[in-house]
């Protein structure tokens, strides 16, 4: 998932140290707790998280409000360097049909995508017991237990699920969006030619399959690579670059590869082609944002820990075959392989992996339309593969993603004028009109994406006994309810748990799932009993 987004839209001016702190000085030398929320305002975040904090400032009498950075970029980097001390927007695109993906790279202790450093042993020991479960209904019972330890803890604040509320210019056609609130870009069609115009932004890091682990970037990888599976627009996991994944006992996994595939430049894709990637994403000295995902091989917590330099799981076979031993039987596992740190990456590609960032080399539907065709804060723009060999070629002349820096709203302008052709979410100034806009074709399903707000877990006043009645006195003070109707028109389901409705195994009555309901005499009661333990000052 990405954050948004692989959440997967999940960022004005940074704001001076003073204002990021949930235990802030106050005037007249005197201390004053304040709570705050930090959102890109890049991201059309602030009347919702504005909204939020009045609530929480109505119901618990504190001094809360919505605190504004200008680029999710801006926020992005605060939040894992580990210099933000506010609580923060958070949200969450699975980037693969499991609920599994919503807990393990979000709450798992060290996991790559834990930014508010949230470490549960027991939580833990159950997202193990998932990954080892061999049929569907244990798993489901063992995700519930790990989620109710959540809703104790609550490590962030669950608050609503994003429907896929998109929309496309009536240029195009063939417009479907996918398990992942996504458009699916290649099927896209244009009558009169040219290249599909996308939303997009100004990608946090390198275009490297193992390094990006956010929605803005990861929409672009996704459309350069394909994976040993890969996934249909429901969530069905298919072959994809694998031409069999087996095994006799869900503990080792060989993997034979089509024969004859080659990336976009015409290098072969092999074994090595996975095997390399995959080791170098799992050391932990390479500083991999998405080294988490290899965790389930044999040797990741060597590598993890800089004691071996690859996964002792991993075997090449031959050219076209490689094997996989996982530290447990995991029955599931082939269907995780489809999310893009599994992706494979070129032999030239180590020779200099800066500037393959830059301008990377794939396997799938479309490739880089030249060596510039990454222009910062500007746009991205790809062409199709002629080299893909895959079973989804690009039906278009090619996509361009349009970099949109301050909002939302310039793109959804540009989406009515013609000159922007798709994009997976309209901003909130649209979502009481855009079903009813002649100028646009509207989209507005169940999706997938999660979103919250964390709460780092050694914020003053937020940590031990005090720290989870806080949490809980402050979900219970959000009417979530009234913000997905009145601010978002119906295109938000109040949460209900971590996860999302569309997913296999989601259960909206989990025990403890009372936190995530408005009650403010309740609410008004914890945050009391907090105070109890160490005051909070107005």
């Amino acid at each position: 998932m990405r954050l948004t987004r692989r959440v997967r839209h999940t960022g004005v001016a940074l704001v001076a140290a003073s204002a990021l702190v949930l235990s802030a000085c106050g005037g007249g030398g005197s201390d004053k707790d304040t709570f705050r929320i930090a959102y890109n305002g890049d991201g059309g975040h602030k009347e919702w998280a504005d909204a939020t904090a009045n609530q929480i400032k109505n119901v618990l009498g504190i001094d809360a409000s919505g605190q504004s950075y200008a680029t999710f970029d801006d926020l992005r980097t605060d939040v894992t360097e580990r210099t933000i001390e506010t609580s923060f927007r958070t949200g969450w695109q699975p980037d693969y049909p499991s609920i599994y993906n919503y807990l393990g790279p979000l709450y798992g202790t060290d996991a790559g995508s834990n930014d508010g450093d949230y470490s549960d042993e027991e939580f833990d020991d159950l997202l193990e017991q998932v990954s080892a479960a061999q049929d569907d209904t244990t798993a489901f019972a063992l995700q519930d237990q790990a989620q109710e330890i959540l809703l104790e803890d609550l490590p962030a604040i669950p608050l609503w699920y994003s429907n896929n509320s998109g929309a496309a210019s009536t240029n195009v056609e063939n417009v479907e969006f996918t398990w992942q609130n996504m458009p699916d870009f290649g099927a896209i069609t244009k009558p009169a030619g040219g290249p599909i115009l996308a939303y997009g932004g100004q990608p946090q890091n390198p275009l490297i399959p193992t390094a990006t682990n956010e929605n803005l970037g990861g929409r672009i990888i996704d459309e350069l690579w394909e994976g040993l599976v890969r996934y249909e627009n429901d969530g069905t996991a298919v072959n994809a670059v694998a031409e069999s994944i087996t095994s006799e006992d869900n503990l080792t996994w060989t993997v034979k590869i089509k024969p004859g595939l080659t990336f976009s430049n015409g290098e072969p894709i092999n074994a090595e082609s996975f095997v390399t990637p995959w080791n170098y994403g799992a050391v932990g000295a390479n500083s991999q944002l998405n080294s988490y995902f290899f965790y389930p091989i044999k040797g990741f917590d060597e590598a993890q820990a800089d004691e071996a330099d690859s996964l002792s799981g991993l075997t090449v076979v031959d050219d076209q075959t490689f094997t996989i031993e996982l530290n447990q039987p995991e029955a599931s596992f082939p269907d995780r392989l489809g999310y893009s740190a599994f992706y494979p990456v070129p032999a030239s590609a180590w020779d200099d992996l800066e500037a393959f960032g830059r301008n990377p080399v794939g396997n799938g539907q479309y490739k880089l339309a030249s060596a510039d065709a990454w222009q910062d804060d500007v746009e991205i723009a790809l062409v199709p593969n002629e080299n893909y060999q895959g079973e989804v070629p690009a039906a278009n002349a090619g996509l361009t993603f349009k970099f949109y820096a301050d909002s939302a709203d310039p793109a959804y302008t540009d989406l009515q004028a013609g000159n922007l052709d798709v994009m997976e979410q309209v901003p909130a100034s649209a979502l009481s009109t855009f079903e009813t806009d002649d100028k646009v074709q509207a989209f507005n399903s169940p999706g997938s994406v999660f979103q919250s707000f964390t709460i780092p877990q050694d914020a003053p006043h937020f940590e031990g006994e005090e720290g989870r009645l806080r949490r809980q006195a402050i979900s219970m003070a959000i009417n979530r309810e009234e913000i997905c109707d009145k601010i978002f028109n119906g295109t938000r389901t109040p949460a209900t748990e971590f996860s999302s409705p569309v997913m296999p195994g989601y259960n909206g009555t989990i025990a403890g799932n009372e936190v995530l309901q408005y009650n403010p005499e309740k609410a008004k009661e914890l945050w009391e009993e907090a105070n109890a333990i160490s005051e909070w000052k107005n």
